[in-house]
């Protein structure tokens, strides 16, 4: 039976620690691909429905909010809220032709979670959600990100999150190279060291041997 989707739709998802550069590059690969003529759907997690932002407002520690939770209780929200994402917004887009590209997906709870929680427990808890055509995993120290989120807030004053920690982030960084040496389906290593253009340039040449 051939894929009920339209042809050119394609999930694609950016992975990495904080200040490897996703958000940027969500941005920048989206404005080309328009170029090329695609329809492109950006997004994140956690998203911006209920459950997402309730999970933000948790990681931020705005007012009204704890600025703790189990860490078994972030699991199971993240899990929630990509489950909800996935039915009010990424799949919508998908049957309608769109590329979706999402600002971090399952490999980020398997890595984040995965510090506090049993790891086989964290993927269990995801199961149900489906698997990317493509997952861009940017590749950086955590001193050239970190460094990155210190110049950043303190351009934009923005709050510190609940992994924000150097030590923390040594074990991110160390969790993403561990699922690259994983046999997983679409999972593509992105050098974020490289100018912004770079990088750019070499996921969109991925996208484009894909069939984009």
């Amino acid at each position: 039976m051939s894929d009920p989707r339209p042809p050119a739709s394609r999930f694609l998802v950016f992975e990495g620690i904080d200040g490897s550069g996703t958000t940027t590059q969500r941005t920048q690969v989206a404005e080309r691909l328009r170029a090329r003529g695609h329809r492109v759907h950006e997004t994140r997690e956690p998203s911006d429905g209920r459950i997402g932002a309730l999970t933000r407002g948790l990681l931020a520690g705005v007012p009204g909010h704890p600025r703790t939770i189990d860490a078994a209780g972030l699991a199971l929200l993240f899990a929630a809220d990509r489950l909800e994402h996935l039915a009010r917004e990424i799949e919508p887009a998908l049957d309608r032709g769109e590329i979706v590209i999402c600002d971090r997906y399952v490999v980020s709870s398997w890595v984040y979670q995965s510090l506090e929680c049993d790891p086989d427990w964290v993927r269990t808890i995801n199961e149900h959600a489906r698997w990317p055509d493509l997952t861009f995993v940017f590749d950086v120290s955590a001193e050239i990100a970190l460094a990155r989120v210190a110049a950043r807030r303190d351009a934009t004053g923005e709050v510190i999150e609940r992994f924000d920690v150097p030590e923390t982030q040594r074990r991110l960084a160390h969790g993403y190279t561990a699922m690259l040496d994983e046999d997983l389906p679409g999972l593509v290593r992105i050098d974020a060291t490289e100018p912004i253009d770079t990088v750019t340039e070499s996921i969109l040449s991925r996208c484009l041997a894909a069939g984009l």
